[in-house]
């Protein structure tokens, strides 16, 4: 049975190892009888390789349980130059509070301070080709581009991210326990893994196309998260474990969803657009255990793959959905119309040349009251002389008819002489 685990381990932070070739081995520890003296050799901090180009590569900071206070990483290791850091290389090391690089490094691998907490500063000595120090310790590579670490315990609420940068590293501001608020803007398209994992963060805005795996993950006092158009990916557990986060808007610009990606917030329904095509196992309605929250509403267009994900069943993952789904297709309030239609009325007249020209006009619904006909038909009957005339003939007819009943009706016939004899 496959289970996503929230699990932090060194396996899940290095996403890509780097392509050397190892030549030989670090050294051997000394003989017992040199134990003093090498006790205080540099090289008994780290543990290194070497590669082909004779340059040390060191993979672990063997000390990192009890080191306290500033480092400076060595230049040399038994010989040779130091030319990279390794996936990881100083992961927890918490007693750490200020580290320098040196020049000779040439290359560093994936969130190799991640989880140093007490990290305030990280400095980089002068002429390193590859790497550089930028606002009062904060680690960036490739020409200012590549925002590769930012001191845990940094001081300040909000970072504004340089605009030289395209691409934010795996793990850099993980642990960030001042950060606060942070804008991250759209040439950053690339969010990589546990970029922000459990930091302090509370409120983000982001402007980028794709999220990687965990980025946000335990972050508990993340509850703002914007999402802005643009977006096209949230993977795997992106914002996991975060339980302050009560809603979230997804971008119509969005297409995938990875598993768990916000399992253990504290959602309990969320809109899915359309424009999702694919949705993985325990994406939404599911605890940080992976168990399903009671009551989880669904939200989306019918026959979308958000309706599809509510009733998902997944035997291979021992995966099965019972959330209730409303489709917004069909509750959406649709616009009242009026029932009325426009009243129209068609005018006749015959020009001076004889020519009989018909007119149609529009009565608006509203305006179909008794006085606004009275006005339309005077304004009319201005402007028409056939109508005058018919109206005046038909009042003058209509005035003669009626006197003529006023007179039959008062005038009575007189009785003639036979009539009065016969009434004897």
């Amino acid at each position: 049975m496959k289970k996503l685990l929230f699990v932090l381990a060194a396996a899940v932070l290095t996403a890509a190892m780097p392509l050397y070739a190892y030549a030989e081995e670090a050294p051997a520890d000394p003989p017992a009888e040199q134990e003093t003296a090498a006790e205080t050799r540099p090289e008994d901090m780290f543990t290194y390789t070497v590669n082909v180009a004779g340059r040390a590569e060191i993979t672990d900071f063997t000390v990192s349980d009890t080191y306290t206070g500033e480092l400076v990483i060595p230049s040399q290791l038994d010989g040779h130059d130091v030319g990279y850091l390794d996936n990881a290389a100083f992961m927890n090391a918490k007693g750490l509070t200020s580290v320098t690089i040196p020049a000779t490094v040439s290359d560093i691998g994936n969130s190799v301070f991640f989880g140093c907490e007490n990290l305030e500063k990280i400095h980089v000595e002068a002429g390193n080709p590859y790497l550089a120090e930028i606002d009062d310790g904060v680690l960036v590579a490739d020409n200012n581009q590549f925002l590769v670490a930012y001191p845990a315990a940094r001081a300040g609420e909000n970072y504004p991210i340089p605009a030289s940068v395209d691409e934010i590293a795996p793990g850099c501001f993980g642990f960030a326990k001042n950060l606060k608020e942070i804008t991250i803007p759209e040439k950053v398209q690339y969010i990589d893994k546990w970029a922000f994992a459990y930091s302090k963060l509370e409120k983000v805005n982001i402007s980028s196309m794709q999220i990687d795996d965990y980025a946000f993950a335990y972050c508990d006092n993340l509850h703002e998260v914007i999402l802005n158009p643009g977006l096209e990916s949230i993977y795997d557990a992106a914002f996991s474990v975060c339980p302050a986060l009560t809603e979230i808007n997804l971008p119509d610009t969005l297409t995938y969803i990875g598993q768990a990606a916000f399992s253990g917030t504290g959602l309990t329904s969320v809109t899915i657009p359309a424009s999702v095509d694919e949705i993985d196992y325990c994406a939404f309605g599911y605890d940080r255990d992976l168990h399903t929250v009671g009551g989880f509403v669904i939200y989306g267009q019918s026959g979308s793959e958000a309706e599809y994900y509510a009733t998902a069943v997944d035997p291979d993952n021992d995966y099965e959905n019972n959330f209730t789904f409303i489709a917004t297709d069909l509750t959406e309030t649709q616009p009242e119309t009026s029932a009325e239609t426009p009243e129209t009325a068609v005018i006749t007249e015959t020009n001076a040349e004889g020519e009989v020209i018909t007119e149609q006009i529009t009565i608006p619904p509203e305006e179909t009251t008794e006085a606004g006909m009275t006005g339309i038909l005077g304004a009319e009957l201005k402007n028409n002389n056939f109508l005058q005339i018919v109206l005046a003939t038909a009042g003058g007819i209509a005035v003669v008819l009626a006197l003529t009943l006023i007179i039959l009706s008062v005038r009575k016939p007189k009785k003639n002489d036979s009539d009065q004899e016969d009434e004897k």
